[in-house]
């Protein structure tokens, strides 16, 4: 499963990306976010990691969930630190899971290829 992560300023915890690199096949990692920037194709899974309060990473989970709708496939995993956070609009409760009390529902998500 090829895998895009995109994370904000803050960086993933070491755990979390041992899940998304075990998970995919191959992984490119994107740290800064144009909200305006079109959306990839090339990817299997998109994997956003948002912390508090961060608006673009959050407007780019609602386009990719647009995105997703549109073609009727499942591609994203949003995470989160902050369970206020965890609700982001246009996603389902099987695509966002805060960090790290979700840690084993999204372990089995990406070890089953979710």
């Amino acid at each position: 499963m090829r895998t895009l992560l995109i994370a904000g300023a803050d960086p993933l915890p070491p755990r979390l990306r041992e899940l998304v690199d075990r998970g995919s096949t191959s992984v490119r990692e994107q740290r800064s976010v144009d909200p305006s920037a079109a959306l990839s194709s090339d990817f299997d899974r998109v994997v956003i990691w948002a912390t508090r309060g961060d608006a673009a990473l959050q407007s780019l989970a609602q386009r990719y969930a647009r995105k997703e709708a549109a073609e009727r496939r499942e591609m994203i995993v949003f995470v989160t630190p902050d369970t206020d956070e965890a609700t982001a609009a246009g996603l389902a409760s099987n695509e966002v899971y805060v960090w790290p009390r979700d840690e084993d529902r999204l372990e089995a998500a990406f070890l089953t290829g979710a």
